[in-house]
């Protein structure tokens, strides 16, 4: 009996080692599980969008609450900058609507915006910022895309025409017309 015991034992361990690694398999699944719960969490903390379905498309595709974020602001600041000045006005409406999408100014989106606040950025940006617009928009389903646009177009709005005009007219720039126009035509499917 004694040469089936190291039999068993072997049998023993050979089982203990098959359900160890059955059971860490489960476990890395449940923490990856867990993990991505966690960032759609963040995702909709940092968006302000609450459809999972939305989040999780806009995931699949690769982007992050870090560059949605700066997808999500850029186009205030294009808008704000596009008559060459930013007004007072214009840029405590930016920061009340960043607010909203919890971007802090600790966080680089936030660090980014700032920069953005004191110096005009580049028509490159611009540029990079469309393209990247476009690709996002193409990727997403129709459905998505148009709230998507709608909650921008909202927003780039309230920033454009916060600075006033005279009695509430000519409130919005020519130039700011053109990048209304540009960034609308960005979020536009084709």
């Amino acid at each position: 009996m004694s040469s089936t015991d190291p039999l068993n034992e072997r049998g023993s361990a050979l089982e203990n080692q098959f359900f160890s690694k059955l059971d860490n398999k489960l476990l890395e699944e449940l923490r990856i599980k867990e993990d991505h719960a966690n960032f759609i969490s963040e995702f909709s903390r940092v968006s302000g969008i609450k459809d999972e379905k939305i989040l999780e498309a806009i995931l699949k595709i690769g982007v992050t609450p870090q560059s949605f974020t700066a997808l999500r602001v850029f186009p205030l600041v294009a808008v704000a900058w596009a008559d060459g000045v930013l007004e007072d006005a214009e840029k405590s409406t930016i920061n009340t609507l960043a607010a909203t999408q919890s971007l802090t100014k600790q966080s680089p989106a936030g660090q980014l915006l700032e920069k953005w606040l004191e110096k005009k950025p580049s028509s490159e940006m611009f540029d990079a910022w469309e393209t990247y617009a476009k690709a996002l928009v193409a990727a997403l389903p129709a459905h998505d895309a148009d709230e998507l646009k709608k909650a921008l177009v909202k927003e780039i709005h309230t920033v454009a025409s916060s600075s006033g005009g005279l009695l509430g007219w000519a409130a919005i720039s020519s130039g700011e017309h053109k990048a209304l126009n540009r960034i609308e035509a960005a979020l536009t499917r084709s």
